[in-house]
């Protein structure tokens, strides 16, 4: 069994790898030099010493060299473009020839079937920094630009920028004060209130609960959250509106469960026709002996019930205008059920057998019972505030 998961083993890990080199092969066929490069020095690199990696040393020189020169050409080719985008384009592809040679370092004057493979490299220092250079200059123009036209959505996409030009030259100019700067005027900072129209009390724990957005998870990076007063720094204000709060009394109720149910009781001698079965060895043949277990059960069912309506607003505030409104309904129930019964135990199905001997479990007081369902209420006012349209 041993022997055949293991040929097994060796023939999947033989198509997976014969697979791979014939995708590599047809990439460098079609042209994709950068993808025919990629598979065939990855396959390589997980069995450097063995037979099918060293079989991939002649793709990827070749995928190296004519990647190199095809890369290299587009280079030139994009100098004289006068389309923006050509300085991203020149920069991926300038790192793109580094690394590539890097790669490569560790396969210099290997030797496969008798032939040497020596790669050709070049210092590319000198183009990065001048690419390097000009696509920042482009990046950090562009980001001013945006930022200067004002507005949140501008921001945003300056601040973008300035990412993106700290990732590939860290520390140009003041891009990291330009980042602060755009990250603020990006922001929008929401209020959100909570509002109490009903006659009862909102405990302070489900109000606090209510307000600590850490907990909600709302990581955002154009978003903040704010309590307190209204004024007009605030973009946009969400309000909570607690419309009702209702709470049922305490209520017990009796239900009565009458079971009845065929068990097996021992054994007795199997009689057919007034006589007793035997076997052939002359013993008498046992069967199970069936028989009808009854009783009556009381159950004691206690409830205790909440319900909140809310609503919830989205309103922009510096327009005062309501952008969106919403009911929000939440419903409690605290439910304990024990019991007492008369007649055979054995009768009794699983739920209720449990039931019997259990201590009732003391009534929520009534701010708990609004703490509870207002956990039901803080779930449907997060998902209003993950979906809301700002």
């Amino acid at each position: 069994m041993k022997l055949k998961l293991l040929t097994l083993s060796f023939i999947l890990l033989l198509s997976v790898g014969c697979n791979t080199y014939k995708e590599a092969n047809t990439a460098l066929i079609s042209g994709n030099f950068s993808q025919a490069f990629e598979q065939s020095y990855q396959a390589y690199i997980k069995n450097p010493s063995e037979k099918n990696g060293i079989k991939y040393v002649p793709l990827i020189y070749e995928a190296y060299h004519k990647g190199q020169q095809s890369d290299e050409a587009r280079l030139k080719e994009i100098e004289n473009l006068s389309n923006s985008s050509k300085y991203e384009e020149a920069y991926r592809i300038i790192v793109g020839l580094q690394n590539r040679q890097k790669s490569i370092q560790g396969l210099e004057g290997r030797v496969v079937n008798g032939t040497k493979y020596s790669f050709k490299t070049k210092d590319y220092s000198q183009a990065f920094n001048s690419i390097q250079t000009k696509y920042a200059t482009f990046l950090y123009d562009e980001a001013n630009a945006f930022l200067n036209r004002g507005g949140k959505l501008n921001a945003q996409t300056a601040y973008q920028r300035f990412q993106t030009l700290e990732n590939i030259f860290p520390n140009f100019k003041n891009t990291k004060t330009l980042m602060d700067t755009a990250r603020a005027n990006g922001m929008y900072q929401v209020l959100v209130q909570l509002q109490n129209n009903t006659e009862i009390i909102i405990p302070k724990l489900l109000e606090k609960d209510l307000l600590d957005f850490n907990s909600y998870g709302l990581d955002s990076q154009w978003t903040e959250f704010y309590t307190g007063k209204l004024n007009n720094s605030y973009d946009y204000v969400i309000q909570l509106s607690f419309e009702t709060i209702n709470i049922s009394p305490e209520r017990e109720k009796i239900e009565v469960h009458n079971f009845e149910k065929q068990i097996v009781d021992g054994k007795e001698e199997l009689v057919q026709n007034g006589v007793v079965v035997k076997d052939k060895d002359g013993k008498v043949v046992m069967v199970d002996r069936n028989i009808i277990v009854k009783s009556r059960f009381e159950e004691v069912q206690r409830i205790k019930e909440a319900a909140i309506t809310a609503r919830y607003f989205l309103i922009d505030n510096q327009k005062q205008q309501t952008i969106e409104t919403k009911n929000l309904v939440s419903q409690f129930i605290f439910s304990d059920s024990y019991g007492t019964y008369k007649g055979d135990r054995r009768s009794l199905d699983r739920d209720y057998l449990n039931m019997v001997g259990r201590r009732p479990a003391a009534f929520p007081s009534n701010e708990q019972m609004v703490y509870d369902c207002g956990q039901d209420l803080k779930r449907k006012f997060k998902n209003e505030i993950t979906r809301m349209r700002i």
